[in-house]
């Protein structure tokens, strides 16, 4: 794979990072990004100790300058770039009607908007070689939509309604589009989500959802799966001839596919209700 160089954003832990050090011990030149570049030089380093083709790169994924400067610095680095990784993004969580409009913008920003940008800057490069892999690292979200997350289920549905039109748009060129949707992951995304506050006077119903997720946000996780293992499925769909559209990694995320297909909406609204408590939430609310 020494012919082939992989851009990958949102490399300063997590899957991001795992996948950065899989791809370069495989023999791919890799392009390694993150917001904050300092986070990055530990991975610089290993690479240089294994003699690996990795360099970092600050690029914060919300900047078109930014990532017009990276996609630069890796065709001066390395060449053009034949697999892109959209890694990078974050979880803009509370109920819709407390979330500010200008953190719903910055929510598409990062996980819609930045990674659109970078498709229409590496496309050509892929299209050109007559070979590429556009792989987006979505959400179950994106299927399913999750209580306390409107907003984010929301960029994660148009990340997936994306990805659906780019596969018949790229395919005729040798490019495949591939969502993975791993389901919970061990790694800093609960840690880093957005929470706004709550106005004084919000309904309890709110109240009590907020408490269940800030509890949810420091413990494990029901299905939780490592980042390594995310990052091994992100390398194999680089390496088959012709990968699935969509690669569902965790019990909850193969539930999704499931039921979106058979169950009726009313039922799988039943069953996410229950998975998160909000049965016993709402009979908390209701008491005097």
């Amino acid at each position: 794979m020494a012919n082939r160089t992989v851009f990958i954003t949102g490399c300063s832990s997590g899957i991001g990072r795992a996948a950065a050090l899989f791809f370069a011990a495989r023999g791919y030149r890799v392009i390694a990004t993150s917001r904050n570049v300092q986070l990055l030089s530990d991975l610089e380093d290993v690479a240089s100790k294994n003699s690996w083709l990795l360099r970092a790169i600050s690029c914060d994924v919300g900047s078109n300058e930014q990532l017009c400067s990276a996609v630069d610095f890796a065709r001066q680095t390395f060449g053009p770039v034949h697999v892109l990784v959209n890694n990078a993004g974050y979880g803009q969580m509370g109920a819709a009607e407390h979330v500010p409009m200008e953190d719903a913008r910055r929510q598409f920003e990062i996980n819609v908007f930045g990674p659109l940008r970078l498709i229409q800057l590496l496309a050509p490069d892929m299209r050109a070689a007559g070979w590429g892999r556009i792989i987006n690292v979505s959400s179950i979200a994106g299927r399913i939509a999750i209580p306390f997350g409107s907003v984010y289920s929301a960029s994660k549905s148009a990340m997936e309604g994306m990805a659906d039109a780019l596969r018949l748009e790229l395919e005729p060129f040798g490019i495949h589009t591939v969502s993975i949707l791993p389901g919970p992951v061990t790694s800093s995304f609960m840690q880093n989500t957005a929470l706004p506050e709550l106005p004084p006077d919000g309904p309890r119903y709110y109240q009590l959802m907020r408490e269940r997720f800030l509890v949810r946000r420091t413990g494990r996780r029901p299905f939780e799966i490592r980042a390594e293992r995310v990052a091994r499925v992100i390398v194999r769909v680089a390496e088959v001839h012709s990968p699935r559209p969509r690669y569902y990694l965790t019990a909850p995320a193969r539930l999704s596919a499931f039921g979106s297909r058979f169950v009726s909406d009313r039922m799988m609204d039943r069953f996410v209700r229950a998975f998160y408590g909000l049965y016993a939430i709402e009979r908390e609310a209701n008491q005097r």
